[in-house]
């Protein structure tokens, strides 16, 4: 085995050294399947107030400018109307993106800007 590597290598040494271009690294490639989720969101009894939910999922794309520079493009959608729980109450929503993004504010409809620049853990 230790010769066939050195052997290997020193081929590539030498097509390196006569002027011929070794072939570029390949990149490697992850795909990542997400699944969806079950999620119940709630209000805690003690909440004084009302409790309002906006969900959005998002979608982004990667794209290579030169060596160095990557821009990311990302649109970002509800994945259900926004909606608000009082005091006690909960709601179970089906089929969510494993990834979404969301956000609880009280007495007042949080904005895709709130729920982009602190989105609640899950």
């Amino acid at each position: 085995m230790k010769k066939l590597i050195y052997s290997t290598l020193l081929a590539s040494a030498m097509f390196v050294s006569a002027g011929v271009l070794a072939a570029p690294p390949q990149p490697y490639v992850i795909v990542t399947r997400l699944g969806v989720s079950t999620t119940t969101f709630g209000c805690g009894a003690g909440n004084i107030g009302v409790c309002h939910y906006l969900i959005l999922r998002s979608l982004c794309q990667d794209k290579m400018l030169d060596e160095r520079t990557k821009e990311r493009t990302c649109s970002y959608t509800e994945v259900v109307p926004p909606f608000k729980l009082l005091p006690g109450e909960k709601r179970t929503v089906v089929d969510l993106p494993a990834d979404y993004l969301y956000t609880m504010k009280m007495n007042a409809t949080p904005t895709v800007d709130e729920v982009l620049k602190s989105p609640s853990p899950h």
